[in-house]
Protein backbone atom coordinates (compact mmCIF):
# COMPACT_ATOMS: atom_id res chain seq x y z
CA UNK A 1 0.00 0.00 0.00
CA UNK A 2 2.83 2.40 0.75
CA UNK A 3 4.03 2.20 -2.85
CA UNK A 4 0.60 3.24 -4.09
CA UNK A 5 -0.51 5.73 -1.47
CA UNK A 6 2.62 6.88 0.35
CA UNK A 7 3.62 6.41 3.98
CA UNK A 8 0.57 8.13 5.50
CA UNK A 9 -2.50 7.52 3.34
CA UNK A 10 -5.87 8.93 4.25
CA UNK A 11 -8.49 6.44 5.37
CA UNK A 12 -10.12 6.68 1.94
CA UNK A 13 -6.82 5.95 0.16
CA UNK A 14 -6.02 3.02 2.45
CA UNK A 15 -9.52 1.55 2.04
CA UNK A 16 -9.31 1.84 -1.75
CA UNK A 17 -5.95 0.04 -1.75
CA UNK A 18 -7.39 -2.79 0.35
CA UNK A 19 -10.38 -3.07 -2.00
CA UNK A 20 -8.14 -3.04 -5.08
CA UNK A 21 -5.77 -5.73 -3.82
CA UNK A 22 -8.58 -7.85 -2.37
CA UNK A 23 -10.49 -7.59 -5.61
CA UNK A 24 -7.54 -8.86 -7.62
CA UNK A 25 -7.19 -11.81 -5.26
CA UNK A 26 -10.92 -12.56 -5.47
CA UNK A 27 -10.78 -12.59 -9.27
CA UNK A 28 -8.23 -15.39 -9.26
CA UNK A 29 -10.61 -17.51 -7.17
CA UNK A 30 -13.89 -16.53 -8.82
CA UNK A 31 -12.72 -16.94 -12.43
CA UNK A 32 -10.38 -19.96 -12.48
CA UNK A 33 -11.31 -20.93 -16.06
CA UNK A 34 -10.57 -17.53 -17.62
CA UNK A 35 -7.19 -17.32 -19.41
CA UNK A 36 -4.64 -15.61 -17.16
CA UNK A 37 -3.76 -12.85 -19.60
CA UNK A 38 -7.38 -11.85 -20.06
CA UNK A 39 -8.14 -11.99 -16.35
CA UNK A 40 -5.00 -10.05 -15.47
CA UNK A 41 -5.94 -7.25 -17.85
CA UNK A 42 -9.49 -6.78 -16.56
CA UNK A 43 -8.53 -7.27 -12.89
CA UNK A 44 -5.75 -4.68 -13.06
CA UNK A 45 -8.01 -2.27 -14.96
CA UNK A 46 -10.65 -2.69 -12.25
CA UNK A 47 -8.13 -2.17 -9.45
CA UNK A 48 -6.86 0.99 -11.15
CA UNK A 49 -10.43 2.27 -11.39
CA UNK A 50 -10.97 1.67 -7.67
CA UNK A 51 -7.74 3.53 -6.94
CA UNK A 52 -8.73 6.40 -9.21
CA UNK A 53 -5.81 5.76 -11.57
CA UNK A 54 -6.01 5.93 -15.34
CA UNK A 55 -5.12 2.83 -17.33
Amino acid sequence: MRLLQGPEPTLEQAARAVIAFGGIQDCTVQFPDVPQDSLRRVAVDGACAVLGLGT
